[in-house]
């Protein structure tokens, strides 16, 4: 091998390098994650502060061990976007929205308990946190507890429905889906899991769409800024950051 033709080898070898480690970099800049106990909250400010009171703060984690996702998001039809809902306390009063548990029978009723909602705390609660979750199943991100095992445990059996009972999903397929990148392990999709806590339409056909059967799309980027799995991880279901619960076999 000539001089010239072993620089340029070892050149291109370099480039190789630098370019796996570079794109590796992209993939793992993941943001930064709140505390266990605030992951999942929101703040509700469509027009609080506008009207002269604090924002409505929301911690999932307090609702989903009572409550699927289904429940707020396909049968009271709160959007998943934040201060999308037009609510309001005449809506709530009407069993409308929050006012379909919160009546003073499921839970409490919102007159003269105003500050349990309108706090703007993002972690309004959170000193309850700690014995919330000592017990259950551990997670090493999000809020650091596995929902999905402590569900097979049975240690939290959330109702699915309040008025109007779905259709029992059966298709219980989980799919493969080959990584673009040579070097990460496929990612595997349990449809079983997911159905515990949303329904069919609530993925199919806005954020995957089963008539074009193509997963080229499904970039980690787009994920991150929201779309497809970004939908619910990275916000309230674990956050991208746990690799290896997606990607079998993968190593961070």
């Amino acid at each position: 091998m000539s001089y010239r033709t072993g620089a340029i080898s070892l050149l291109l070898f370099v480039i190789a390098v630098f370019s796996v480690k570079a794109a590796s970099a992209v993939v793992y800049s993941l943001p930064e994650l709140p505390e266990p106990s605030r992951y999942g909250n929101i703040l509700i400010d469509r027009t609080a502060t506008a009207h002269g009171v604090k924002a409505v703060s929301f911690s999932h984690w307090t609702h989903r061990t009572r409550f699927t996702c289904r429940v707020c998001h396909e049968e009271l039809e709160f959007d998943m976007a934040v201060g999308v809902t037009e609510i309001g306390c005449d809506d709530i009063k009407d069993g409308r929205y929050c006012g379909a548990c919160h009546n003073g029978k499921l839970a409490f009723k919102p007159e003269g308990n105003c500050v349990y909602c309108h706090n703007g705390d993002i972690d309004f609660r959170g000193e309850d946190f700690p014995a919330f979750s000592q017990d259950l199943p551990p997670d090493e991100f999000g809020n650091q507890i596995d929902w999905s095992e402590m569900m097979r445990r049975g240690q939290v059996q959330p109702r699915r429905y309040l008025n109007e009972k779905p259709p029992v999903a059966t298709f219980d397929k989980s799919l493969t889906l080959e990584a673009a990148w040579g070097r990460i392990p496929p990612a595997v999709f349990p449809h079983k899991e997911h159905n515990q806590w949303v329904d069919c339409d609530t993925c199919h056909p806005d954020l995957f769409n089963i008539k074009k059967k193509t997963t080229e799309h499904f970039s980690m980027d787009r994920i991150l800024k929201g779309e497809f799995c970004g939908y619910c991880h990275m916000k309230v279901a674990f956050p991208m950051n746990a690799c290896e619960r997606c990607h079998p076999g993968m190593k961070r």
